[in-house]
């Protein structure tokens, strides 16, 4: 009987360390759920230098992307902080590394960059478009202009080849019978061959040297004629640099760009597709160095993201430069989350919903007007 009533205190017991358990756990656990839901609705978001989509202003990050990312986190509840990263390819390198959570800027959506990060719908449609100066271009720009003309260069390099092979063949043939004008030794009877068919090709022929081997003149002959040809080409290639330099403003499509240097920003999708044509391109690390260089002549044009030229065109850029041509090769914006982020989903439908309720137009009224 006695050891009944102990059984029966003993299981009262455990029923109530059973109770206050099951009470701990609860009180606990939805404490550490809320603190967990806490937790996950904070996130860190990279931006990049972009105007007018992400710049520094007064020691804060504004522009349109970050407008509209305000209102994204606000119908989600989001709390966040945001930091600068020097490059688009450091953004996309530190979200997918998971060091950030969210890239917000003006990212293009390529496939090779959907390889290491997820983006979501697209909230703008960009493309590439051209920048000129609209200032007249001094004497002494269009001189170091043609001085750097990649077609200029390329005439010059031509015409060394051709005379070099030219002297090399005067050489060897007339090295035995004409020692005493081409001598034997290589270094010595090459400068000498060198210069007979530099003064051959350019039609002064002083004299001073002259082949007496059968095959010497007959090369002699072949040359002489040959330099007529060499020569004009010079001089047309001349010519077109001169032209092109001299027409270096009346740009108005990417045709018009053929031969002259192009600015773009490195590691950017102006870069690669600017990379695979024949253009001559300057690649800069900042758009500001492009401008920069184009203010000082260094360059004839900038191709890069439509809004952000058209941005500086009508604002810093206004009365000294203007954007010409129409849009080409066509790419959106997105922002930038991490693979199979937690959080795609739902910005995809805040920005659906944002684009419904008209804050989408207010925001892009406010960064480009009507």
């Amino acid at each position: 009987m006695i050891f009944r009533k102990i059984f029966s205190k003993y299981k009262i017991i455990n029923k109530i360390l059973l109770v206050k358990i099951i009470l701990f756990y609860c009180i606990f656990g939805t404490i550490n759920s809320v603190s967990s839901q806490e937790k996950s609705n904070y996130v860190r978001v990279a931006t990049k230098s972009f105007p007018p989509f992400a710049f520094e202003e007064n020691g804060q990050y504004v522009g349109f992307s970050l407008d509209l990312w305000s209102e994204i986190a606000k119908e989600l509840n989001i709390e966040y902080e945001i930091y600068g990263e020097e490059s688009i390819i450091n953004l996309l390198k530190s979200v997918s590394e998971d060091n950030t959570d969210i890239g917000v800027a003006g990212i293009t959506i390529t496939s090779e960059r959907e390889q290491k990060v997820d983006f979501s719908y697209p909230f703008f449609e960009s493309g590439l478009q051209i920048l000129v100066s609209t200032k007249n271009i001094s004497p002494l720009q269009t001189f170091f202009s043609l001085v750097f003309s990649p077609i200029l260069w390329s005439a010059i390099l031509f015409l060394l080849i051709m005379i070099i092979f030219a002297a090399h063949l005067m050489w060897y043939l007339e090295r035995k019978k004409n020692s005493e004008m081409f001598p034997k030794k290589y270094l010595e009877g090459i400068w000498e061959a060198f210069w007979w068919a530099v003064v051959t090709v350019v039609t002064v022929g002083y004299g001073d040297k002259t082949p007496k081997g059968v095959g010497g003149r007959i090369l002699a002959t072949i040359w002489m004629f040959t330099g007529v040809v060499l020569i004009s080409y010079f001089t047309a290639s001349v010519t077109s640099a001169l032209t092109i330099q001299g027409l270096g403003n009346n740009i108005n499509d990417f045709q018009d760009l053929k031969g002259k240097p192009i600015g773009t920003v490195k590691e950017t999708t102006a870069a690669t597709f600017l990379s695979n044509t024949p253009n001559y391109v300057i690649e800069y690390n900042t758009i500001e160095e492009a401008y920069v260089a184009l203010e000082e002549g260094k360059i004839n044009a900038i191709i890069y993201d439509s809004p952000v030229l058209r941005y500086y065109a009508q604002g810093k850029g206004s009365g000294s430069v203007k954007v010409v041509g129409s849009i080409f090769e066509p790419q959106s914006y997105g922002i930038a989350l991490k693979q199979n982020s937690q959080y795609r989903e739902s910005i995809n439908q805040a920005i659906l919903k944002l684009k419904e309720n008209g804050t989408y137009t207010q925001i892009y009224q406010k960064w480009f007007g009507k």
